[in-house]
């Protein structure tokens, strides 16, 4: 499958070639490495396994665990990465029961103990590709071996009590959670890219269905002004909201990536030309509002609660999605100066901005490939 090569828009932007470079060593030096009480969010269980707290929830999630790797394989870190794999497997992992092969979304700081065995889509797409990408750059096939186990098992786990596929059987597009029920996505979780990369590992060609049934999907899920996208919707791309997140018919948290995903599809696949025009759409709607929010109706409308400004997890989301635009193009240079003006999130909510920010510094500097 043709890859194409990823822009670095920290040099689109006017800055010197190494800028990227010293913005990506610094946040990984902090958020991987640095002090314990304010600036790190990785920390050892023992001489090999580490894991990723959600400093804000005091709690480990499979989420965290999965962007972790990804950065750790992205960046070269092959210790760093065993040790989070690792530890993944000894206590995300479940190896009994209903979630079987799935990985527990969240885990106590404490014990280790699985807090919900329940399964987050987003994390288990994650832990694939990081695997793959780790296999490559590290010469590890027997990583690469464990990540089709893995992918294969998101389409194929054979039904057990109330839990089923990651991947909806009949729709071909990923579920908010594989348990019955559940029967509801999150535009964030469609990787499209992910996707096709899990084509060319497993030879089959389902991936390459799905990866276009989730552009199709995210062309209706799309606001048709805005570009903006909900938290939550149905597999037509309607926005909902649950009882856990009364919200989730907005723009806020989760949607935030969903950018990230359509111009890494487009950046390195030159993927559908509407993931192109949704970004362009999400940027010029957020360029019209600076000094912009977080949280918005995805109409452009205010949020239920009051908004927060823009954090750097929203910031760095944006800044990646400039891959899609054209050189000169004059989106460029706000969003991605917007980026390199940040410093490294630290203290209480360091979690969820950090890990967005470096993988944002990753996406806009042209570092994603697989």
């Amino acid at each position: 499958m043709e890859r194409f090569t990823p822009k670095d828009m920290f040099v689109e932007a006017g800055y010197g070639p190494n800028f990227a470079r010293q913005l990506i060593q610094n946040a990984y030096s902090k958020l991987f490495e640095g002090d314990p009480i304010d600036e790190r969010i990785c920390f050892d269980a023992s001489d090999d396994m580490s894991y990723i707290i959600d400093i804000g929830h005091d709690d480990i999630r499979s989420e965290g665990m999965g962007y972790g790797m990804f950065i750790t394989a992205l960046t070269g870190h092959e210790k760093q990465f065993d040790k989070l794999w690792n530890f993944t497997k000894r206590y995300v992992r479940n190896d009994q029961g209903p979630n079987v092969g799935y990985f527990s979304w969240q885990i106590s700081t404490t014990n280790f103990g699985m807090l919900d065995p329940g399964s987050s889509p987003s994390a288990e797409e994650y832990f694939c590709i990081s695997l793959l990408i780790a296999a490559e750059k590290f010469g590890r096939p027997d990583l690469k071996q464990e990540a089709i186990g893995l992918i294969n098992w998101l389409l194929h786990k054979p039904h057990n009590e109330n839990v089923g596929t990651i991947i909806d059987a009949e729709r071909k597009m990923i579920r908010f959670s594989p348990v019955d029920g559940n029967d509801f996505t999150n535009p964030s979780y469609h990787t499209a890219a992910f996707y096709r990369a899990f084509a060319e590992a497993t030879g089959d060609e389902t991936w390459l269905t799905i990866a276009n049934n989730s552009i199709e999907f995210l062309k209706k899920a799309a606001h048709y002004e805005t570009g903006l996208f909900a938290d939550y919707t149905d597999f037509e791309g309607a926005p909902l909201s649950k009882p856990w997140h009364e919200e989730a018919h907005c723009f806020s948290g989760d949607a935030w990536r969903t950018m990230l995903n359509m111009s890494l599809d487009y950046a390195l696949f030159h993927g559908d030309k509407s993931e192109k025009d949704i970004c362009e759409r999400q940027l010029f709607f957020f360029e019209s509002r600076r000094p912009y929010l977080s949280d918005y109706a995805i109409d452009g409308g205010p949020y239920p609660r009051r908004g927060r400004p823009a954090t750097p997890g929203l910031i760095a989301m944006n800044a990646a999605a400039t891959q899609v635009l054209s050189p000169g193009d004059s989106l460029i240079k706000p969003f991605v100066k917007d980026l390199a003006a940040l410093s490294v999130p630290y203290r209480f909510w360091r979690y969820y901005d950090g890990l967005l920010y470096m993988i944002g510094l990753l996406a806009t500097a042209g570092k994603i490939s697989f």
